[in-house]
């Protein structure tokens, strides 16, 4: 397992593709968040916090990680090295959990020089307002959960198709559905038992929670549940391509 995350992890930075999509990511949200002049501009906000960055994030991921693991097996299919892979003495769900950690090991290092904002922050702020670095932990914690489901979501896109292309705009629609469009349905709802409903289907709702410094079982619980279906629908559809040729 941990043999095929770190050759995910050699792949993505000898191709480049690693430096490129963690370079789009810095150079976008560090314009929005400090040279754009718009809502999400940390400066124009008047508070010593980054609920712009935790606003902002998840839009930029849920088109980084899909371009990110649309190749993750769409790209072996095509080119026959899946097969290669498939006779190794490897299990599937090694396979699965290899190619999951190689993309999360990206992403996570792609986090690490945004906490040079909360620096900013804290250098820019009045010497007696404090900066609160629990709701900042627990927005981190909300951020590696969206994006775990994000690139099990990318996972399970590569191997439903052959054509990155493809593979990408399934994994971008469902991405967007499973974290905006169950919120917006719930906004149209006037019972409070369906809002209620609809807002727990979505991410958005457990996400909102951890930015706000709550840390729950439920919505962590809800996060490793959504991981766990969408990895084991991965595995399901490889053990399918294995012994079918799919």
């Amino acid at each position: 397992m941990w043999v095929i995350a770190k050759r995910e992890l050699f792949i993505f930075f000898s191709s480049g593709i690693g430096y490129l999509t963690s370079g789009i990511y810095l150079t976008v949200s560090t314009l929005f968040l400090w040279f754009f002049d718009t809502d999400f501009n940390i400066l124009n906000a008047g508070f010593a916090d980054l609920n712009s960055f935790f606003v902002l994030t998840p839009w930029l991921l849920m088109f980084l990680i899909p371009a990110l693991c649309m190749r993750s097996f769409s790209e072996e299919r095509r080119t026959g090295t899946l097969e290669l892979l498939l006779t190794k003495p490897i299990s599937l769900w090694k396979i699965i959990l290899g190619k999951y950690l190689g993309c999360m090991l990206l992403v996570m290092i792609a986090f690490l020089p945004t906490l040079v904002y909360f620096f900013a922050v804290n250098d820019l702020k009045l010497n007696n307002t404090p900066l609160d670095w629990g709701s900042a932990f627990s927005g981190y914690l909300g951020l590696i959960s969206v994006s775990s489901v994000f690139v099990a979501i990318g996972i399970l896109g590569s191997l439903l198709t052959k054509n990155q292309v493809s593979a990408f705009m399934l994994s971008l629609l469902i991405c967007f559905i499973q974290f905006f469009l169950w919120k917006g349905i719930a906004d149209l709802m006037v019972d409070a038992k369906t809002n209620y409903f609809f807002n727990q289907l979505g991410f958005f709702e457990h996400y909102l929670s951890l930015c706000q410094g709550v840390i729950s079982i439920k919505d962590l619980t809800y996060f490793i549940a959504f991981n766990y279906v969408l990895l084991y629908l991965s595995h399901q559809m490889l053990f399918k391509i294995k012994n079918k040729g799919w």
